[in-house]
Formats: C-alpha cells, structure tokens, sequence
C-alpha cells in the first residue's frame, strides 16, 4: 500500500502497513510459545517433524505455484529460476545471503525457511528449556533480548555491507534468538514464573511500541524494535486465556482469521503485487483511493485463502500427519492439569490478596 499512495501521503500510508514487517518478529516469538504451550513431555520427535511438514509443505507448495503463475503473467520470472525454484521448494532460501535468493518467487517464504529450522531444533530446545527453573528461564529471557538486540551490530563489524540486511532480518540462526525467546516465555507461564502487565496494557504497550518503532535505525526496525512489547503481549493474552479475562482474540471471528491466517500469508504478497503489476506497477494514488485498492487486494487474497486452508492444509494435516486419524491426536496436546493449575495458581493467590 506504501507504493500505492502518492508520495505526499506514504508517511500515513507506512503506519497503516508497517504491521507486515513488523509482525515477523512476532510470529517467531508467537511460534516457539505455541509450540511450547501445545507440547507434552513424551513429545515423539519423528512424529511432531510428520505434523510440522504437514502443516507447511502442502500449502506452501500450491502458493508457489500461485506466484509461478503470477510471475509468468506479468513477465517476472527470473533469469536463475532452476536454482531459485530448488531452494524455494525445499525452505533452504533463507540461508543463502544474496537478496534475490531468499527473497526469490514467493518472497514471504524465507520466513518459513526460517520456521523450518526452528521446527527441526524445537524438540532439542523443548527438553533443555524444560529442565531450567524459573530463576534461569528469566536469566535466559534477559539474554535472548539482548541478543536480538545485538544482532544489528554484530553484523555491523563482522558483515560485508551487502550482506548485514540479510544476516539481522533472514538468517535462521539470528531469527532462533526469538523463536527460543518463545520458547522460554511459555515456560514462565506454564510453570507460573510469569509476571507482567495484564493484556490491555501490554496491548497498549505494544500498539505504542509499533507507532513509534520508526524512529529507530533501520537495521533493528524489524526486529528488535519490537521485541520487548511482544514479549509482554504474548504472554498477557495466555494468561488471560488461562484466567478468563478479556480477549480480543476469542471471539469467532478472530479464530477464523487464525485457522485462515497461514493461508493468507502465504497468498497475500503474490496477490498484491501481481494486482499492482497490472494496473500499473509504478502508478500512484490519492490516499482513500489506495486504500480501497490495498483492501481490495487484501480481500482478494482472503478469498484465496480460505480454499487453500479448507482443500489443501487441512487435508493434508489430517492425511500426511494422522493417515486418515483426527489431527488433534497427532499434534503435541495441551498443558498438563498440573501445569495450567499452577500457572493459575499466582492469579488466585493475588485475587485473594486484594480481597483482604
């Protein structure tokens, strides 16, 4: 939508879709959490990496096709498209530096290169991260942080300039500092460490956090720019879950925009600019009119979205991860009784508290 707008009006144009780059950062925390949050402690490593390819694979390969389809009808099929297509069908992109790799044919999947590996190291990580105590998970949370927040100048000192956009923003080694990041906040909670702000605040804090996260350096916009906000919100909304307190995530509509949501990603960017490309890649447009474009695109791909995730993901997640059995039987389970009672325990103790 950014390139939509005339050049005047990009800078209100830019709040209204920073929430695309942005919201990375918050996936991968939001995935190494819900990983962790499902997870049961006999989890069965080759049986968890079926349900993961599963999840991925199948959609990830129809969207490509969609974006194969799209780049042929605007003329944009890259030159290198044998080793390009290679790398892209098999999620090892990201990995590559060079910009026109990993951002190659259906460019929002060098996230998913990235969630591959975190899949392939969750197993690894979940059982370490289950023996630390609470002391050591808030020790490790501090460091991650830190560690995200070092990442743009690590790459400053030890990168070529051409390279350091890709090693902060793209490399899965990098991007594993907040997948564990995660990881390490759903124990907090499930073993009732957690402390932090309840979920209209954090809310609050995170949607303060996105309208001013432009005035920071480029190189830390992306990720740690957020990271602090996220790591706040994410939790807060568990808890809320684990409490019954208000959400704004669980009404119906919202779980559907959830269950659709991979879906959409995987769509939405192949929609956008192939529809860009047509009516004019470099033309621009008074603010309302691209707005109405963007939510046109937007719905376009949701229409899109929808047949990918009921004809194609959720039949593969029940024939490739359960042969034919209930998906729910296949994916790691939900916290013990005993884990979600002592997660519960702290908010009892504190409502008692304030009752006296």
């Amino acid at each position: 939508m950014i390139k939509l707008a005339d050049p005047g009006e990009r800078r209100v144009a830019q709040i209204v879709a920073d929430a695309g780059d942005l919201g990375v950062s918050f996936f991968f925390v939001l995935s190494g959490f819900v990983l962790t949050w499902s997870a049961r402690t006999g989890l069965r490593v080759w049986r968890y990496w079926r349900a993961r390819f599963a999840r991925v694979y199948p959609a990830h390969l129809v969207a490509l096709a969609l974006a194969l389809a799209g780049l042929a009808v605007t003329d944009r099929v890259p030159p290198a498209i044998n080793e390009l297509l290679l790398k892209t069908v098999l999620l090892i992109q990201a990995w590559d530096p060079r910009e026109y790799v990993y951002l190659a044919l259906n460019p929002v999947t060098w996230s998913l290169s990235c969630e591959v590996a975190f899949y392939l190291a969750f197993p690894l990580l979940h059982a370490g991260l289950r023996r630390v105590g609470s002391a050591g998970l808030w020790g490790l949370a501090l460091l991650l942080v830190a560690g995200v927040w070092l990442m743009p100048a690590l790459a400053e000192v030890a990168l070529a300039p051409e390279y350091r956009r890709w090693f902060v923003y793209a490399f899965p080694l990098s991007r594993m500092l907040e997948f564990t990041l995660g990881i390490v906040l759903a124990r907090l909670v499930i073993t009732g460490a957690w402390r932090g702000p309840g979920l209209r605040l954090a809310l609050l804090l995170w949607v303060g956090n996105y309208l001013i996260v432009n005035w920071l350096p480029a190189a830390t916009r992306d990720t740690a720019g957020t990271i602090v906000a996220t790591a706040l919100l994410i939790p807060a909304a568990a808890r809320a879950d684990l409490t019954g307190g208000w959400s704004m995530w669980r009404g119906r509509v919202m779980q559907h925009l959830g269950e659709v949501s991979y879906a959409f990603f995987l769509v939405h960017l192949t929609v956008v600019v192939t529809a860009m490309h047509l009516i004019g890649a470099d033309r621009t447009w008074p603010l309302p009119a691209a707005l109405g474009l963007a939510v046109a695109f937007l719905l376009l791909s949701y229409a899109l979205a929808v047949p990918l995730h009921r004809w194609v993901e959720r039949p593969a997640m029940r024939w490739l991860a359960g042969h034919g059995t209930r998906t729910a039987a296949v994916l790691p389970t939900q916290p013990s009784a005993r884990d979600i009672d002592r997660a519960r325990s702290p908010v009892r103790s504190s409502a008692s508290a304030s009752s006296r």
